[in-house]
């Protein structure tokens, strides 16, 4: 994404987000870059608190007005809901909240803890770690 977008890609450290939203996130940058909007918008981080909520935080330039606000705000919105409703392992619509507790770290001492919002397919895969 840097490579493409250059500035507008925070740095890594400020993208706290799990795989499967990766490529929701590309997405945010091309409509904002299709738009012509990526100058009135700038994308500070993000970050993933829980299972099925994602924090964009997103502050306008000097320079934006109005018409700008209003096209970013429609392009964040949609693709906070995106964000919201995707599995975060592999993208597609999520369905079931996985709990992840300590006794994960049994099996594995790296496990990251906390819920995950999964498909069918990606719960069925993982829930047996």
């Amino acid at each position: 994404m840097a490579d493409h977008y250059g500035d507008a890609v925070p740095p890594i450290e400020h993208l706290q987000i799990r795989r499967g939203l990766q490529t929701i996130v590309d997405d945010l940058f091309h409509d904002l870059d299709i738009a012509d909007r990526l100058r009135a918008c700038h994308l500070q981080g993000i970050s993933t608190r829980y299972a099925g909520f994602v924090i964009l935080d997103i502050r306008y330039s000097d320079r934006a007005t109005e018409a700008d606000k209003r096209m970013c705000n429609r392009i964040v919105e949609r693709i906070q809901e995106r964000l919201c409703e995707a599995c975060e392992h592999c993208g597609r619509p999520g369905e079931i909240i996985a709990k992840t507790g300590l006794e994960a770290l049994l099996d594995d001492p790296d496990a990251v803890l906390g819920d995950r919002f999964l498909c069918t397919e990606c719960h069925q895969n993982w829930s047996g770690r």
